[in-house]
């Protein structure tokens, strides 16, 4: 079965949810007295909702990035082709149900636009073997190379079948249509999770993930390795800090020809304090200089959120961050904000962007245009007490906000969105949950001014 998006839920009492939309109403007027409110910024006009994948295999967990080429290019995950049994599949997926049973198994699709996004080519699969695929951050994620060449990184649960203990897997463009065999990049096995990579401009591969190689008495690592071009290790896994939130997403950028590399994480503290942190390293993401807090939000939760920051870089090396917080009260719950323009060395006040509208754990995400614009997608909940997708732009200088637009309009729950942007189009996807059915949405808008 593919993993859901799980939306958790504390309390749904009218009083409190009416105090949530009062504080947001109350800090947007903030915002605006400050001169950071609503101002020239106008709404997107989005174009229809369009399907990614094969209905009936549902799909979900996309991902979308531009190649150097122009190309748009989406990732998603779909439901194996034919049923398993338990004398052709792994050992850790046989439950001995007999050969027609539900199969656990995922395959990783990729195919590409040359018209943003109106139409697609038929999808290629990835993942040369037949696994378990995992959804939302562990799904597939993809770069580019200078020559178009696509590299993919995933993961799939351990021997046992435990999701928790899972492996990294790689592939990459074998330059005739297809993918190479995938490999497993942690060498130390079911200790693997929730990867990321980056293309350095030098052309190399940076790839990380949270690591549970070492349980005591820091029990999550944050774990690197480095691939050249031709997918050779140029380094063996080392780690880069420790402490990490167990299932909260990880951000990547880099500078400097990829000299400087920035990474964001949910760090949780030895009283279940959770607070993002940017590492900085200056030496090609060898080393890295003490975390930095983002912002003290002081959230103290004794499990792990599955929400974690994402970071964009402009063209001034401006560093924007996004992410989800309950804070110290539930007041102060919502999506924030926050910029740093002295390369990670401090972060502005944090800045709401849209608050929650009931206590739930919300998901975001951000993109920045080539103009310096920001864009940041998240879901939170509609007036009927539906998870959707959610969507603000920030200007250039960073002074004003533009409406919060709804994108989607799920019968069921949507979440987990991800932004692709051009000089001159934004595009959102995100997946549907509705029973035991999921879809992949995309929707586009004109940027350009």
């Amino acid at each position: 079965m593919r993993e859901k998006t799980v939306f958790l839920r504390r309390n749904e009492g009218a009083s409190l949810r009416v105090s949530l939309l009062l504080c947001f109403v109350l800090v947007t007027c903030s915002e605006i007295a400050h001169g950071a409110g609503a101002g020239p910024v106008k709404a997107l006009v989005f174009g229809a909702e369009q399907n990614l994948g094969k209905i009936e295999k549902n799909p979900s967990t996309p991902f979308l990035r531009y190649s150097p080429d122009g190309r748009l290019y989406a990732v998603w995950t779909e439901d194996h082709d034919t049923p398993w049994s338990p004398a052709t599949s792994p050992a850790q997926h046989q439950h001995g149900m007999g050969d027609r049973a539900p199969s656990p198994m995922r395959n990783a699709l990729l195919a590409y636009s040359t018209d943003g996004g109106k139409s697609w080519s038929a999808p290629r699969r990835i993942n040369d073997a037949v696994e378990a695929v995992q959804g939302e951050e562990n799904g597939p994620k993809i770069v580019f190379g200078p020559e178009n060449r696509a590299y993919a990184v995933w993961s799939i649960p351990g021997d046992k079948g435990d999701k928790t203990r899972a492996n990294i897997r790689f592939a990459m463009d074998e330059g005739k249509g297809g993918f190479t065999p995938a490999k497993t990049l942690n060498e130390v096995k079911d200790a693997a999770r929730f990867p990321i990579l980056e293309l350095s401009p030098d052309g190399n591969l940076l790839i990380a993930w949270i690591d549970r190689r070492i349980d005591n008495p820091k029990p999550r690592q944050l774990y690197l390795m480095q691939l050249h071009p031709n997918g050779k290790e140029l380094t063996k896994n080392y780690s880069a800090g420790e402490g990490l939130c167990e299932c909260c997403k990880l951000g990547v950028a880099s500078a400097d020809g990829g000299k400087t590399v920035y990474l964001v994480d949910r760090q949780v503290d030895d009283n279940q304090i959770r607070n993002h942190v940017l590492r900085k390293s200056m030496d090609r993401g060898k080393t890295f200089a003490a975390p930095v807090v983002i912002s003290d939000d002081g959230w103290q939760v004794p499990s792990c959120p599955h929400s974690g920051p994402s970071i964009g870089r402009d063209s001034r090396g401006w560093l924007h961050v996004t992410w989800f917080t309950l804070g110290r009260t539930e007041r102060e719950a919502g999506i924030y904000y926050s910029v740093s323009s002295d390369g990670g060395k401090s972060f502005q006040a944090r800045r709401l962007v849209h608050a929650n509208t009931a206590p739930e754990i919300l998901y975001s995400t951000l993109a920045v245009g080539s103009d310096d614009t920001v864009y940041l997608a998240w879901s939170n909940l509609d007036n009927s007490s539906k998870a959707q997708v959610f969507l603000r732009t920030l200007s250039d200088d960073g002074r004003s906000w533009g409406p919060i637009q709804q994108l989607s309009n799920a019968k069921g729950n949507a979440g987990r969105p991800v932004l692709a942007v051009s000089k001159n189009q934004l595009h959102v996807a995100w997946t549907e949950i509705h029973g035991e059915e999921s879809r992949v949405v995309l929707r586009s808008a004109m940027v350009s001014k």
